[in-house]
């Protein structure tokens, strides 16, 4: 059973399989700051229909996926990446994933190209937490806890993050990864 000592940036929450809250029904959220007043994490796993160019009033950058960061403050648009050499300022949440920097340094590298949609992902909303409560939520077993990879925070279908992340944790998590979203239908 994971514990409050386990709670550090870059590592994922997953949800437990029965979770009922939309926001974090099968989420893996990427934590990236947890402190003693508080915790803040991205979802990986809900991309939005909407893109970036839609709530930006821009037409020169593509259709660049957006995704739901969580149920705190939809209007907050933030982003992860991979590439420091290209996007200065961010905060290293572990090795090789940097949470922010300079946006316009980052829409520049997506609109010149020079960076892919492999190295970076932007959001709106965030998930928070406030003092204590991530402690008390993974102490009721609300979350399950692994350390992010690079290639599961950049997966190309977010619908099968949770499955696929419980499943490289295997043991019992891998028996958990086949669950039905509606046991009732089992």
């Amino acid at each position: 059973m994971p514990s409050p000592s386990d709670l550090k940036p870059g590592v994922l929450l997953i949800s437990e399989p029965f979770l009922e809250d939309p926001s974090f029904k099968r989420a893996v959220v990427l934590l990236c700051e947890h402190t003693s007043s508080h915790s803040f994490g991205l979802v990986l796993t809900q991309p939005q229909e909407v893109i970036l160019d839609s709530i930006m009033d821009a037409k020169v950058m593509g259709e660049i996926p957006l995704f739901a960061g969580g149920p705190v403050d939809p209007t907050i648009l933030q982003f992860i990446h991979r590439r420091p050499d290209l996007i200065q300022g961010g905060q290293e949440i572990c090795p090789g994933l940097f949470w922010s920097g300079d946006f316009e340094q980052a829409i520049e590298a997506v609109v010149d190209g020079t960076i892919s949609f492999q190295e970076i992902k932007f959001f709106i909303g965030y998930s928070g937490w406030s003092a204590g409560q991530l402690d008390r939520e993974l102490k009721s077993n609300a979350w399950m806890v692994s350390q992010a990879r690079i290639e599961d925070v950049f997966e190309e279908e977010p619908g099968k993050l949770w499955r696929n992340v419980l499943y490289q944790k295997g043991g019992n998590f891998r028996v958990l990864s086949t669950y039905p979203d509606d046991p009732n239908l089992n």
